[in-house]
């Protein structure tokens, strides 16, 4: 009999499992964000100089499924912050108290939490919608231009 694939089984992680492994997560979250960050510029670069080329429709469809994901980002972030950041009730001892503070920076800490990941997700996909807006608004701006020469012209579009 095979085992049920979606029971999952979590064993408790203790406050030295966690501080061991965090400075491999933080490498491998700085590597994504900076990956992220490149393709980010890149797409921006491309968009910038026109050699980024889709048509409005296709651009809108791109715009709206990067504004979903990026507004999912945003809720995720707004509804981890706040959970993330509520004190561990683990008693009122110093040890208590300094685990949970550890526990509070791995989740929320300025410049390493899981929070402040889903920060800069939300950006690099807030640059890319940006980016795909600019790109959609100059291909809109210059089929409207190439629409009023031809009419011009004496031609219908």
């Amino acid at each position: 009999m095979t085992p049920d694939a979606s029971a999952s089984v979590t064993a408790p992680i203790t406050a030295e499992q966690l501080a061991a492994v965090k400075p491999v997560l933080q490498q491998q979250m700085l590597v994504d964000k900076a990956e992220a960050s490149h393709a980010a510029a890149k797409l921006d670069q491309a968009a910038d100089s026109g050699k980024l080329t889709l048509d409005v429709e296709a651009a809108d469809a791109l715009i709206k499924a990067v504004d979903a994901a990026r507004d999912q980002v945003m809720d995720l972030w707004e509804r981890a912050t706040e959970q993330l950041a509520t004190p561990l009730q683990l008693g009122e001892n110093p040890v208590a108290k300094a685990i949970s503070a550890r526990f509070a920076d791995l989740a929320v800490g300025e410049d390493s939490g899981a929070a402040k990941a889903l920060l800069d997700l939300f950006k690099v996909l807030d640059d890319i919608s940006n980016a795909l807006s600019r790109n959609r608004d100059s291909i809109r701006d210059a089929d409207e231009e190439s629409e009023k020469a031809m009419k011009n012209a004496g031609g219908s579009w």
